[in-house]
């Protein structure tokens, strides 16, 4: 499908959650019609980069995921379709009958872009083929290379059709009885300052929070000629059936990014009055014919913005403005949540955590400084990130670091948004996938869309400030289904649509007989299932306990993914290593000073049993080496240790550090503050899960403080585990030889959501899902369906 489609492998630089084309160009979006429960979204698209085409067709039920259906408007020999619109004619005003879906698009007469004119094309099955009309239904009037993307509405209180055509500095409003016939009315211009010209022109009416009705023109304009943004510029006003009459002369803006272009609106379902969405295509004509990463890794140039909901509010003063914030149905694929620790900021504070398809929340605040923000996208050495951040009264959102040869962004590199005057702190929901962030601000006042384009090791977050210190506070990293899946989904393994479980095993009562209809007694509505059952036991209520065991299977596919949710209730840790022994380890060898020695017995303030590893043993600060753990797969998503001693990170002379080694490289690191007392040190490990690797214990530290103590290494699926905790899991386990190595467990929601598990390093091995429920209490059960077996992730 069209939203974010791909072929049978994992794309490596697909965007994970924004609509991509299955290959080729995708530039300006039209705006949808709402037809039989879907949003029907045409774009312009081609087989080739910036090169002539036709309307593409994808369909969505919830502004989430949209699946291709293929060429509607389809490309002739020397007569390519522009923008335009459609809509449903109810009352059969054009004759092709009651329902049939009618379009105007440019197109360029003879192939002559001075003779851009406005066909009519119609369907009578519901949008998914068009029969051109005929001769344009309304001629260029002036052979003028600027005259394009008719939006047409139907106007009830004058019971006529309205088309806004864009023009250079102006939109030309032109009326019709039937589609057919239409005729000049008025020119709406706006030359100064100089802004450009329109492109895909909206109009529309809405009900703001007031009560008050409004209408709202806009258009896609060359702000840049004037120190404005390439985007979205709106009027608020009225229409009195031949003319727009703005309240204000110049227009607001809804992006204030370099990339929110082309882009329509439309009403929601829902509640069409006060509720609208709006998508753009995350381009800008400055640099959109270049060619980007995935032509060559994924076959397509081209994403839309996540789709945002839009309400109009009042500001007073008789001034309205657009408010929007992403789709709230996209918390319906949020897969995982991380929340860091609130941190106060002077200087540099890196996350530990890492991704590149995610949402990050934070309320930012302080008193006096220079400048603040959040980097992304930032890889190892800091040497590539995109800033989002607040300067001199501005939000900005500064790309420079990120930027790569062929496909630059020249002079393009930052953009800003004024901010309240005196504001001294702000909440930023900031969108990151493979092809763009978006920023949202002030309660979505406030929006700046970019493209960028990570590499694969651009995944690092860090907090920061300028000239002083800021809190960051409610940090909160949400992480999405991949929509690619959603759109093409695999036949399951397990769908749990029969009335027992067949071959499936159960022990224990909360399975029960076989698979629900949904909703147990006395359980609060589950959603997000597909089809009509699944496995859900909450039977007798959380109290009951059990296990549901499929056959064992041969792993042959990259991902397993399954839906997946009730209580939150993780497996108990996995203690990889408490210093107990009189050796290091079964299988950790040890290098210099440390060669034949092994745990120290101590009393250190928070230490755990009696024995930990001291790099004091062996010679004191003058004892140096190593101490490093036999090879083990990474299964868990948190690494968590308790660390004292001397602070000397990696990466300087005399270190004096913990770290992880995947494939020989230290890709997390830990040292201590100076003091005997043990810290908790937890390392997010999620995106390595599968990957091979080793801690490493390293002393070069020789002066005051020159040795590190460790104990209680865990593998956890939170962090600050210690070990030893009560078994009272909700979980999803992949077992292997009779060994965990994958686990999941739910949100405390009775909404499934998508997991993904990469087990390409287990191809070829007889494994096992199984289901545990030993949970007792609140939200003490588990829920489980569609379990595919792909070579790319649902997440």
């Amino acid at each position: 499908g069209a939203g974010a489609v791909g072929g049978a492998t994992a794309p490596p630089m697909r965007a994970v959650y924004h609509m991509t084309p299955p290959s080729g160009w995708l530039s300006d979006p039209q705006r949808p019609i709402y037809l039989n429960g879907k949003y029907n979204l045409y774009y312009l698209h081609s087989n080739q980069d910036n090169g002539p085409g036709g309307w593409r067709h994808a369909t969505s039920s919830d502004t989430v995921v949209f699946n291709d259906q293929g060429d509607a408007l389809p490309l002739q020999s020397n007569f390519p379709v522009w923008t335009g619109s459609s809509v449903i004619d109810t009352n059969n005003t054009a004759g092709f009958g009651a329902g049939a879906v009618v379009a105007l698009a440019t197109q360029p007469t003879d192939g002559d872009a001075f003779q851009q004119s406005q066909y009519l094309w119609y369907s009578t099955d519901g949008g998914s083929t068009f029969t051109q009309y005929g001769a344009p239904v309304i001629a260029n009037p002036d052979a003028s290379d600027w005259f394009r993307d008719p939006k047409i509405v139907w106007d009830a209180a004058h019971s006529t059709w309205v088309a806004a055509i864009g023009r250079q500095q102006k939109i030309t409003f032109y009326t019709s009885p039937d589609l057919k016939t239409w005729t000049h009315q008025t020119d709406f211009s706006y030359t100064t300052p100089n802004i450009g010209g329109v492109e895909c022109p909206d109009i529309f009416q809405m009900k703001a929070n007031d009560g008050s009705w409004h209408w709202i023109m806009a258009g896609s304009m060359q702000g840049d000629y004037s120190g404005k943004p390439d985007t979205y510029a709106y009027w608020t006003g009225t229409w009195n059936g031949s003319a727009f009459v703005a309240d204000q002369t110049d227009p607001q803006w809804l992006d204030w990014g370099n990339d929110w272009y082309a882009s329509v609106t439309w009403p929601d379902a829902a509640n069409p009055d006060t509720s609208r969405y709006a998508i753009g295509w995350i381009n800008n004509w400055h640099y959109a014919p270049h060619t980007v990463p995935t032509d060559s890794t994924d076959n397509y140039n081209g994403q839309m913005s996540v789709v945002r909901q839009l309400s109009l509010k009042s500001e007073g003063s008789g001034v309205y403005s657009l408010i929007s914030q992403p789709t709230p149905n996209l918390a319906n694929y949020a897969t995982k949540t991380v929340k860091p620790a609130n941190a106060s900021v002077n200087g540099r504070t890196t996350l530990d955590y890492h991704g590149s398809a995610y949402e990050l929340d934070a309320d930012v605040s302080w008193a006096t400084l220079n400048n603040v923000g959040i980097s992304v996208g930032e890889n190892k050495d800091g040497s590539r990130h995109t800033n989002i951040g607040v300067y001199g009264g501005n939000l900005y959102v500064d790309r420079s670091a990120q930027d790569q040869v062929p496909y630059s962004f020249g002079t393009y590199q930052q953009s800003q948004a004024p901010l309240a005057s005196g504001a001294t702190s702000v909440h930023l929901r900031i969108l990151v996938d493979h092809g763009s962030v978006e920023v949202f601000a002030d309660d979505g006042r406030i929006a700046l869309s970019n493209q960028d384009f990570f590499t694969s090791s651009d995944t690092g977050i860090s907090l920061f400030t300028i000239g002083g210190s800021a809190n960051f506070a409610n940090l909160s990293i949400t992480e999405f289904a991949n929509i690619t899946e959603q759109a093409n989904p695999a036949a399951p393994y397990a769908d749990f649509e029969g009335s027992t479980y067949g071959p499936w095993t159960t022990a224990g009562a909360a399975f029960g007989a076989g698979p629900a209809t949904g909703t147990l007694p006395n359980q609060q509505p589950v959603t997000g299932y597909l089809g009509n059952r699944l496995a859900n036991n909450f039977n007798g209520g959380d109290a009951s306990t059990g296990t549901l065991t499929s056959p064992s299977f041969t792993i042959g596919h990259s991902y397993v993914n399954f839906l997946a949710g009730g209580g939150n209730n993780p497996r108990p840790s996995d203690v990889f290593a408490d210093f107990e022994g009189a050796t290091w380890g079964a299988g950790w060898t040890a290098s210099g000073s440390y060669v034949g020695q092994g745990p120290t017995a101590e009393s250190l303030p928070n230490q755990l049993g009696s024995k930990v590893l001291d790099t004091y043993v062996g010679g004191g600060d003058a004892a140096t080496g190593a101490i490093t753990s036999p090879t083990f797969t990474i299964t868990r998503d948190y690494i968590d240790f308790l660390i004292a001693g001397g602070n000397h990170p990696w990466g300087q002379s005399g270190a004096a550090a913990v770290n992880l080694l995947v494939n020989g490289q230290v890709v997390r690191t830990a040292t201590g503050q100076n003091s005997s007392t043990m810290s908790n040190v937890n390392w997010d490990v999620h995106t390595l899960v599968g990957q091979k690797a080793q801690i490493q214990v390293i002393d070069h530290a020789t002066g005051s403080w020159g040795h590190v103590m460790v104990d209680q290494i865990v593998f956890s699926s939170a962090p600050n585990a210690v070990g030893g905790e009560p078994d009272n899991q909700t979980t999803v386990n992949l077992v292997v030889n009779g060994q965990v190595v994958r686990t999941a467990t739910g949100q405390n929601s009775e909404h499934l959501a998508w997991t993904s598990w990469n087990v390409s390093d287990l191809i070829g091995q007889s494994a096992q899902l199984q289901v545990v429920d030993n949970g007792t209490g609140s939200w003490g059960h588990v829920l489980l369906d569609q379990v595919t077996f792909e070579d790319i992730p649902a997440a």
